[in-house]
């Protein structure tokens, strides 16, 4: 399978699930920048539905229009798995997982959401649980090596950090949890993740924004405050609150 991941949105060196930390400030900002056009709900219509409810008649013993649903979708659930996981291998290896747990559920699935939303979560849970077996095999691996003095070497890779930010995300209602990893994993915009979730804008800005404040204090309940990286627009901010102050003992100086 050839598949392009997606881009993430990254400011500077940081790792996408550090923006999602630090993304708390910012995106109260950005909920009340605007009110956006409400989407009617009322009017929206699944564009798989038909596909869908052919895969339904079909399955287990007709699989047609269930593979054209993984045709159509599959690049879409590999990007997104890739901007959670950064491997292709486990992107690869979810993407498995993710049409398996959908042919044996979607006979039991029913239009109360869209079909892509659906298959949002499923891929979420796909990707969790890859993170989790990853971290029981590095935990194993640490264990064994704890025998011996630690060998210098560089940090090793925001892992740990990927699969503990999953499992403060786990904790968040799903229509919490959804709108963060768009927008901070996988770097849609509001309008984008309004239009695929069938919201108003300023519905979505209100659930990032309300997400991200909740997630960085589940964060910092868990690691401490501490450990929450500093970021350049911060340390702007704290630099020109003191710098009028810094000019004006000078003017008075000469």
């Amino acid at each position: 399978m050839q598949n392009q991941p997606i881009n993430a949105t990254i400011s500077g060196e940081r790792t996408p699930m550090q923006s999602v930390l630090l993304a708390s400030a910012s995106a109260e900002n950005g909920s009340r920048s605007g009110r956006g056009n409400p989407l009617s709900t009322a009017t929206v219509e699944d564009p798989d539905r038909e596909l869908v409810e052919r895969a339904q008649s079909e399955l287990p013993y007709g699989t047609s229009a269930f593979n054209e649903l993984v045709r159509r979708h599959s690049s879409r659930v590999y990007g997104r798995s890739y901007g959670i996981l950064r491997s292709s291998a486990d992107a690869e290896e979810a993407v498995q997982d993710v049409f398996l747990a959908t042919f044996r559920n979607l006979p039991r699935f029913r239009f109360e959401r869209p079909f892509l939303h659906w298959l949002n979560t499923v891929t979420l849970n796909a990707c969790r649980m890859i993170l989790r077996k990853r971290a029981s095999e590095q935990r194993r691996r640490r264990s064994a090596e704890e025998q011996a003095p630690p060998p210098e070497r560089p940090a090793p890779p925001d892992v740990a950090l990927r699969a503990l930010v999953l499992e403060l995300l786990d904790s968040l209602d799903p229509g919490t949890r959804m709108p963060l990893l768009m927008r901070f994993v996988e770097g849609y915009t509001y309008i984008e993740i309004a239009q695929q979730l069938d919201l108003s804008e300023s519905a979505v800005k209100m659930r990032v924004s309300r997400g991200a404040k909740k997630l960085r204090g589940l964060y910092e309940e868990r690691v401490g405050k501490d450990e929450l990286p500093t970021t350049r627009s911060s340390r702007k901010e704290s630099s020109d609150k003191t710098s009028p102050d810094d000019s004006s003992a000078g003017k008075g100086g000469n």
